[in-house]
């Protein structure tokens, strides 16, 4: 199955949000990234991706949300 595109938009969204800032964006923050501005459309999409395995999110805890094959380690500065 192919990735749609919103999904990739919000995948590669959380990918760099998790670079920068080494932990998940909230939903809200997710949705100001790609342009969501309701925060249904943004669950809506985190549930498809997560069932279809695309990205790992807990629905009750916030910013718990990992991408597999990627990990992300706190780098001291």
């Amino acid at each position: 199955m192919t990735m749609k595109e919103r999904h990739k938009q919000i995948k590669d969204f959380i990918v760099q949000y998790m670079i920068s800032h080494g932990y998940a964006p909230s939903y809200q923050e997710i949705g100001e990234g790609v342009g969501l501005y309701s925060k249904q459309s943004v669950y809506a999409n985190i549930r498809q991706m997560n069932e279809l395995g695309i990205i790992k999110a807990v629905p009750v805890q916030p910013r718990c949300i990992s991408v597999p094959g990627y990990e992300f380690k706190e780098v001291e500065q």
